[in-house]
């Protein structure tokens, strides 16, 4: 069990994260906004990540409340995407050069506005069924014999960090070599769940964590244009695809030309995750996060 400290912060980590999500969630009409279907999908993982800090035997129905929400997550997902890249379109067809271009790009809003309505069709279901549990049952917290480990607040909040930034920031040297989408989309969720778990430990630390806060979520964007661009790209070259083998060069070509400044988008995008990386490690952060919370500072690197 964790020190009674870090049990209670944590439970008012929670008490505060789950005010935000039912508050999203009660709101009328929240999974036909755009902006209102991913804020609550961003508040059901920040939920998640303080459910994955507790100790998850002090919770009755822990794992089932868990297992709801990453349903819930993961349902929010593909709508979610799909938007992202209605507006990534957008964008491009406001800066069209030609008609020709602009009409290319109308074909593909579309085509993608029809997979939208399925997948928004699809989403509606599947909430329907999943009827989350009662989120409140979530702050029943039973009383429990002498539960606690004799640590301090700070040393147990680390003893959370310390894994998930080796997990996150581990391999970041690795994945600056070689562009990979799925590693990197992989690197963006680890580190997304070290910044959640920070900032859901903030009451731990004896001065604001904003220097490895801000390298977090310099990674994050980095890593969320890059996901969105490499997203959109293999989005395109299937359309492309499909056009050619139903003999539609003209549009086939005009997929073409975009997939080329796609491409050259996401290159981009990579290339300002090399530059947040730089420097990034769980070594680097221990030396940020350690003195923040009032511990020791590791010792230096060796040479």
């Amino acid at each position: 069990m964790h020190p009674a400290e870090l049990a209670i912060l944590l439970h008012r980590a929670l008490e505060v994260r789950l005010a935000g999500l039912q508050a999203l969630l009660a709101a009328e009409g929240w999974a036909e906004d755009m902006e209102q279907l991913h804020l609550v999908r961003v508040s059901a993982r920040r939920l998640g990540a303080v459910l994955d800090l507790v100790d998850p035997e002090a919770y009755p129905g822990h794992k089932g409340q868990r297992r709801a929400l990453k349903r819930l997550v993961d349902t929010l997902g593909l709508p979610r995407e799909l938007d992202v890249h209605a507006d990534q379109l957008v964008r491009h067809r406001e800066a069209a050069a030609t008609p020709a271009q602009g009409a290319v790009l109308e074909h593909l809003l579309e085509r993608l506005d029809r997979s939208r309505a399925k997948a928004r069709r699809a989403m509606r279901e599947e909430l329907n069924d999943l009827r989350l549990p009662d989120l409140r049952k979530l702050l029943e917290v039973p009383s429990l014999p002498a539960p606690f480990q004799l640590a301090s607040l700070q040393e147990a909040a680390w003893a959370c960090l310390e894994p998930r930034a080796e997990a996150a920031l581990g391999d970041l040297a690795t994945l600056a070599i070689q562009e990979d989408a799925s590693a990197l989309h992989k690197a963006r969720v680890r580190i997304k769940k070290l910044r959640y778990a920070v900032e859901a430990l903030e009451g731990a630390f004896a001065a604001a964590p904003e220097t490895p806060l801000k390298a977090l979520r310099a990674l994050q964007t980095a890593l969320g244009e890059h996901h969105d661009l490499a997203a959109l790209e293999a989005l395109l070259w299937e359309e492309e695809g499909q056009l050619r083998a139903r003999d539609r060069a003209t549009l086939a070509a005009g997929v073409l030309e975009l997939l080329g400044e796609v491409a050259e988008a996401r290159r981009a995008a990579f290339d300002r995750f090399i530059a947040a990386a730089a420097g990034q490690s769980p070594a680097a952060f221990a030396r940020e996060v350690r003195p923040a919370l009032g511990l020791p500072s590791p010792g230096p690197l060796p040479r």
